[in-house]
């Protein structure tokens, strides 16, 4: 049934904060994976039974050929089925169903808002990559439980020097509301907004900035559990 996907194999596993790691998934043949561009992710489905599918964010972290890296988070025992990722252990198989690149706009006309939460955070981070390269500003805020639990501090960090970020931790629901519509409430029509992280969070970004900008300028990328689709 799985013929059609590309076999992986885990070969390493590490921890990126408290909760979540970066795990290697490395082809077991020679075939070489699909390149990709910064903010990516990609989708794995190990069981063929349940057809659950589950789609990471894509991390620059190896040298080695023929290999991927992703960043998963870990049932830390405040976490429900939805969002804690499937068990990866060194040694495991999975397949590789799709890879995908997130829209960013290039266009230095435009302001860019990026919003972060979770391992969300790894896909914001290759997004802000893309638009520091391209030589565009953008705001960009990051929510964690804790400064310990926050996925990808240090390079977001790197990126100050091009744009602002700032860090949220340990904000209730009432806080948490009121940090993103602070964020969001100058912004113009026109202005480009990215999330990603867990549901609710990208639900409320999406809410509130409907508010201030077309819906077209609302791009949320999703991560965790997807039904697949039977052929």
């Amino acid at each position: 049934m799985h013929d059609k996907f590309l076999s992986v194999v885990v070969t390493r596993k590490w921890q990126l904060a408290e909760s979540y790691h970066a795990v290697e998934l490395q082809t077991r043949c020679k075939s070489e994976l699909p390149s990709f561009d910064d903010g990516s992710c990609v989708t794995l489905v190990r069981d063929d039974v349940i057809c659950k599918e589950k789609i990471y964010p894509l991390c620059r972290f190896t040298s080695r050929p023929r290999a991927y890296v992703i960043a998963v988070r870990h049932d830390d025992g405040d976490t429900d089925a939805k969002t804690a990722d499937i068990s990866l252990s060194q040694g495991d198989e999975a397949f590789i169903v799709t890879t995908r690149s997130p829209t960013v706009i290039l266009d230095g006309r435009t302001q860019s808002l990026l919003f972060a939460g979770g391992v969300g955070a790894a896909s914001i981070a290759g997004i802000a990559k893309r638009l520091a390269l391209a030589g565009q500003k953008f705001e960009l805020h990051n929510f964690a439980r804790s400064p310990e639990r926050a996925v990808f501090r240090k390079e977001l960090d790197a990126l100050k020097s091009e744009s602002r970020v700032y860090h949220h931790f340990g904000l209730d629901v009432d806080r948490l509301e009121q940090a993103t519509s602070h964020a969001i409430s100058p912004a113009q029509a026109k202005t480009q907004i990215y999330c990603s992280g867990p549901p609710a969070f990208m639900d409320l970004i999406e809410r509130q900035a409907r508010d201030w900008v077309y819906p077209g300028n609302i791009h949320k990328i999703f991560l965790g559990e997807r039904d697949r689709v039977a052929p």
